[in-house]
């Protein structure tokens, strides 16, 4: 298994390095000047020809794209993702300070997605072709073809305009209490969450098919052990593989679609910071944080093939 991790992580580096230089061309090759449209954002500086110059120049910009991004891979080497061309700090800091928004709303919405979807995917299966069975699956539709940005509007239009129960935007703080956390966190984590959950759904429903129509799931029944533990001891447990590998997918894109949901309910995350750092052009900001989800998305998959192993003992790596 060491072996195994040790070939995922040096795999790790050519795929950083490749996603490294797309993003670097593609952002230097849309059109619009940064610099030019960073002073035009700043009422107190006139953007003459010798102060673009400059500030060219101090970023490094006035130089040729091969040699900015040699420039950009030397430091990324050192661990330095560059500063900000509007605030003035370090990148690695700035998404340091919103990761862990980023990460508590991902994580809750796994925890909802899998909470929902779990039970709903079993019921179905065990029901299958009953009015239940067809209403998760009504659902499961429902939640896979909605966008996250019209469901988080409806639930701003309902629960916040109209029944006032929740708050519109923000992020929840422990120092208030527990309760402002989970009281913020509920409708955006939702958002997130559901479509998740719908795909999930209807994995483990076609998962938890496939593993009872076995042999030993018939065997198991015949001996007269209750429906319980035929169901979730050895049924779900054997099924979970693909539903593994779903959760350690999906997982990836809710750090993905968070940067439409942070933009959404004002949550101040690494997507949010991304939003902002592609309308100012601020290359580096925009540069880091698409690696660090990167980083993030290949690290989460390693996870999950690890676990692999784990859940069965058939598989083997090295």
């Amino acid at each position: 298994m060491s072996r195994y991790i040790v070939r995922r992580l040096l795999a790790m580096i050519p795929l950083l390095l490749g996603i490294s230089f797309i993003v670097f061309s593609l952002l230097n090759i849309l059109p619009g000047d940064p610099v030019s449209i960073m002073l035009s954002s700043n009422p107190h500086i006139t953007p003459d020809a010798e102060t673009i110059a400059q500030l060219k120049a101090q970023y490094g910009l006035d130089k040729p794209l091969m040699t900015q991004y040699l420039i950009f891979l030397g430091n990324l080497l050192k661990g330095d993702l560059g500063t900000s061309m509007y605030t003035q700090q370090p990148v690695l800091t700035a998404i340091a300070e919103r990761m862990p928004a980023t990460i508590q709303l991902a994580l809750a919405a796994l925890v909802i997605s899998i909470v929902i979807a779990i039970p709903v995917g079993v019921i179905s299966a065990v029901r299958q072709y009953s009015w239940i069975d067809h209403l998760c699956l009504i659902g499961a539709l429902i939640g896979v073809s909605m966008p996250s940005f019209w469901l988080g509007l409806l639930l701003m239009l309902g629960f916040s305009l109209k029944l006032r129960w929740l708050p519109l935007s923000g992020m929840g703080y422990l120092y208030n209490g527990l309760g402002d956390v989970l009281h913020h966190l509920i409708m955006p984590a939702f958002t997130l969450g559901f479509g998740m959950a719908a795909l999930l759904a209807r994995v483990t429903r076609s998962s938890m098919l496939e593993v009872l129509g076995q042999d030993y799931i018939r065997t198991a029944q015949a001996k007269g052990l209750p429906e319980r533990t035929v169901v979730y001891r050895h049924a779900l447990r054997n099924a979970f593989i693909p539903i593994l590998t779903v959760l350690g997918v999906q997982f990836g894109y809710l750090l993905g679609g968070s940067v439409i949901v942070e933009t959404i309910f004002s949550w101040p995350g690494i997507g949010r910071l991304a939003v902002n750092s592609i309308l100012n052009r601020d290359l580096p900001v925009v540069q880091g944080t698409v690696l660090v989800f990167t980083l993030i998305f290949i690290l989460t998959n390693l996870l999950v093939d690890i676990l692999y192993a784990a859940i069965d003992p058939r598989i083997q790596y090295d």
